[in-house]
């Protein structure tokens, strides 16, 4: 059987970035304008960037075999997300962090998956990154990958991208969240 995964609605391409003092505050000052520093797209730059579809009440889930549509809850995608991922950041000397990217591109994201044996929705992981309090929106979920059976996909097609705006920078003091992680406050993957 083929199997098929799309979320619809808006893609995510964010980078969370260690940062100085000097730049922490550069980017405070500057907000959008930073983006116009460098080359284009330099925030990407690094292994630190989350590209996927954002879960909320405007995306569609669609899960399909052999093209036809089967019942599927979304609840499981939001119950697999982390509230926070890179716990290498509260581990090391960096003081601060610089979120930067878009969320907001209208579009579509499909994983595909072949020669599927049976069919149990239960087999499914998610990847999924929570960042309600970076976005300063609840219920934040951005989808970043899936497993079927243990499998990742075979492939994954983009549908019509169409279009976003960049967010203001977010700057993100680790002394504060180490505090946070300390009392309780903040689960950390």
């Amino acid at each position: 059987m083929e199997l098929a995964f799309t979320i619809y609605g808006r893609c995510c391409d964010m980078a969370l970035h260690p940062v100085s003092t000097a730049t922490a505050e550069k980017i405070r000052t500057q907000g959008r304008d930073i983006y116009k520093q460098k080359y284009l797209e330099w925030w990407r730059k690094g292994n630190t960037c989350t590209c996927g579809m954002k879960l909320g009440d405007e995306s569609m889930v669609e899960v399909t075999l052999d093209g036809k549509p089967v019942d599927f809850d979304p609840q499981p995608v939001k119950d697999a997300a982390v509230l926070l991922r890179r716990r290498m950041y509260l581990d090391s000397k960096a003081k601060f962090l610089a979120l930067m990217g878009y969320n907001d591109e209208v579009c579509s994201l499909t994983w595909h998956w072949a020669n599927v044996q049976d069919f149990d929705t239960a087999s499914f992981d998610f990847f999924v990154h929570r960042w309600d309090r970076l976005l300063h929106e609840d219920d934040f979920y951005i989808v970043d990958d899936i497993r079927y059976a243990g499998r990742f996909s075979d492939d994954q097609s983009w549908g019509e991208r169409n279009g976003h705006s960049m967010i203001d920078p977010v700057v993100i003091d680790l002394d504060n969240v180490r505090k946070e992680v300390l009392g309780g406050d903040i689960r950390v993957a």
